[in-house]
């Protein structure tokens, strides 16, 4: 909970440090290594992906796999 007091700089410094301490919580995507921060994400072989990351990461064209 952010208590307000009469110091806006120590205020920021302790709302900056409750916010930094809640993403160092969240798991990190092996693509970007960014925190996921979204409700969902994607798992391929014990590896934690953002969505938008595992698309752009596992997605292929089809005609590359087209037979002539």
């Amino acid at each position: 909970m952010f208590v307000r007091t009469d110091d806006p700089l120590a205020d920021f410094s302790r709302h900056d440090a409750e916010q930094q301490r809640a993403l160092d919580r969240l798991p990190k995507c092996c693509h970007c290594k960014e925190p996921i921060q979204d409700e969902h994400c994607c798992e391929l072989d014990g590896e934690i992906f953002h969505c938008e990351c595992f698309v752009e990461r596992h997605t292929k064209l089809t005609e590359n796999y087209c037979r002539e």
